[in-house]
């Protein structure tokens, strides 16, 4: 879902006038700057460019932080791929495999993340907007649930809770750093919550001993 769609794409020009603003902001939030703090006129003297331009190709500051999103997003949705892949049973290295992917590249855009969650404490487009980005992981979690024999109700319920369990263990870890653990333990964790609800379903593979990728037999 593109959040800037009545632009037009094809200028070159104005995509690297729109690339400016949006990599000014990054800096600046990787700088410490809160959401918050980020008006119109120090992004702009950061992009070096005017308001006037930024308004040519913004709304408003909360557009510019919801484009970011939607590039980060895909590049979430892109991290998780091997487990929501439906052609096939899925493997518990698959699952590791893309709670991994999905953990580094939230640590990539760590202020981004903390920036949109910070934002939609306060600003209910942005909360929305952010509930979307959330529900289109948890669609595709219920496929990936439904693919392993799970009914689709149970899929559903099933899936987000376990989505907004990991968005917020993965906000904790990478924005808050506060679990007192490191990425690959966060990673197993999630992992093994996913696994788990995989096998009561009766999918992951035979009932007999798996192994996982660390080597440490799975009953």
């Amino acid at each position: 879902m593109a959040v800037l769609d009545k632009r037009t794409r094809d200028d070159p020009r104005r995509r690297a006038t729109e690339l400016a603003f949006l990599r000014a902001t990054e800096t600046l939030l990787n700088e410490g700057a809160s959401f918050a703090e980020l008006n119109v006129s120090r992004i702009a003297e950061r992009a070096d460019r005017t308001r006037s331009a930024f308004y040519a190709h913004f709304t408003d500051r909360r557009e510019l932080l919801l484009e970011l999103v939607e590039e980060a997003g895909g590049q979430a949705f892109t991290a998780i791929g091997p487990f929501l892949a439906t052609d096939g049973k899925v493997e518990y290295r698959d699952i590791l495999t893309s709670t991994r992917g999905l953990l580094a590249t939230l640590r990539e855009h760590a202020t981004l993340f903390r920036a949109v969650i910070e934002a939609a404490g306060y600003d209910d487009t942005i909360a929305a907007y952010w509930d979307g980005v959330i529900r289109r992981f948890i669609a595709a979690a219920r496929d990936r649930l439904c693919a392993e024999g799970v009914g689709s109700d149970e899929a559903v319920s099933t899936a987000t809770a376990l989505m907004w369990m990991t968005e917020r263990t993965c906000y904790q870890q990478v924005v808050r750093g506060s679990t007192g653990i490191d990425d690959q333990a966060v990673a197993v964790g999630i992992s093994e919550v996913w696994w788990s609800v995989l096998r009561g379903a009766g999918a992951g593979g035979s009932s007999s001993a798996t192994v996982n990728p660390e080597g440490a037999q799975r009953l």
